[in-house]
């Protein structure tokens, strides 16, 4: 029984877990698998939030600019990042399907 407990106690001692070399691996591990992936998230989630703000304002005043600031630089920035960003994302998830399918059809050499 004892025995037990310090076993117990070791695997609950997250001290021994949480060490700094411990949290540079996976910040780095996770940087580099996914960092570019997160990257375009991210850019497409705020050009999204952008573009609503300053392009097409939901007010009678946007409704009335809005064909003067589609083709304006910033918005047309916005645009080209909110449909990159999309087909980023679903290429991404194309290859993390492949990537999961290569585990349960894995492909075989004959």
């Amino acid at each position: 029984m004892l025995g037990e407990m310090d076993y117990f106690n070791t695997i609950c001692d997250i001290s021994s877990y949480l060490t700094l070399d411990n949290f540079k691996w996976v910040f780095n591990f996770v940087i580099v698998k996914f960092g570019l992936y997160l990257l375009w998230v991210s850019m497409h989630y705020i050009a999204s939030h952008l573009y609503v703000s300053w392009c097409v304002p939901a007010n009678l005043m946007g409704l009335i600019m809005s064909p003067f600031m589609v083709p304006a630089p910033h918005c047309f920035g916005l645009r080209w990042l909110i449909y990159q960003g999309g087909n980023s994302i679903m290429v991404m998830w194309s290859i993390f399907g492949v990537w999961l399918l290569s585990f349960i059809l894995p492909i075989k050499n004959d």
